[in-house]
């Protein structure tokens, strides 16, 4: 958490200056006639990403995570665009778990029998590729639209969890762990994620812009194949993993 905080205050730190500088002259003008249009733009943002799996197996809540990246946009014909991006993004969800190891024969104990909270981070490195279409509501402020799909390599995967049951056997006494582990080889390492999304350009000076981003994903490809709540073979189906992504940045023309 101390590390997202500190993420999102760099960026608005990052912002300020320029917001300084552009305030500071007086002859700075953000109308169409002084700032065309450049076909060509890079774009710099991060944010927050809110997680979840796929309905169908028991969920906990949803969990937190973050993205960041660069963007390459090339203005097509009129108002469509298309955009590549190359991002590191947090996605994952919460799961529960019932593990109970006594119906194979073992004697009951905290290892053996107890329910898991699992909230799952997937760290991985994607590719977005989008079709966006600007619409113009103002001459310098230019809404947009946009679909397409990404490609997420993940790079690993980590469990914060709380686990609990009973302490000892034949006693009444229940305890809490709470602990982590890389769980990467229990999960997919490549997804693919539908995008459908919108985002404003809002000028600030000199051409370059703050962009406001929204998107929602949703996993195409299963996160993790044939997972069962119950840790039993054979019975369970493949989860994969939606977020919500919002995003702040700066959008820069270069030609």
């Amino acid at each position: 958490m101390i590390r997202r905080v500190a993420y999102s205050s760099f960026l608005i730190l990052a912002l300020c200056p320029l917001g300084n500088f552009c305030s500071a002259q007086p002859k700075c003008d953000t109308s169409k006639s002084s700032n065309p249009i450049s076909r060509i733009e890079i774009g710099l943002a991060g944010g927050l990403s809110l997680n979840r799996f796929s309905e169908g197996q028991p969920q906990t809540g949803v969990s937190l995570g973050y993205t960041g990246g660069l963007s390459l946009n090339y203005k097509m014909y009129r108002q469509w665009s298309i955009q590549i991006e190359a991002n590191l993004l947090q996605q994952g969800g919460q799961l529960i778990t019932f593990k109970d190891d006594t119906r194979l024969g073992l004697p009951e104990m905290f290892s053996t029998k107890n329910v898991r909270n699992s909230s799952i981070s997937f760290n991985s490195f994607e590719i977005p590729l989008l079709l966006q279409y600007a619409f113009k509501l103002k001459q310098s402020w230019y809404p947009q639209l946009y679909f397409g799909g990404s490609y997420a390599y993940n790079v690993n995967t980590t469990d914060h969890y709380q686990k609990t049951g009973s302490l000892l056997p034949g006693e009444d006494i229940i305890a809490t762990v709470e602990d982590s582990e890389n769980v990467t080889t229990l999960f997919k390492r490549e997804r693919i994620n539908l995008i459908v999304g919108a985002n404003v350009h809002l000028p600030l000076c000199r051409g370059v812009k703050m962009l406001l981003d929204f998107r929602y994903m949703e996993g195409l490809s299963p996160a993790r194949e044939h997972y069962s709540y119950i840790e039993k073979l054979g019975f369970g189906s493949d989860i994969r993993s939606s977020s919500f992504v919002s995003k702040l940045g700066i959008v820069i023309p270069i030609r």
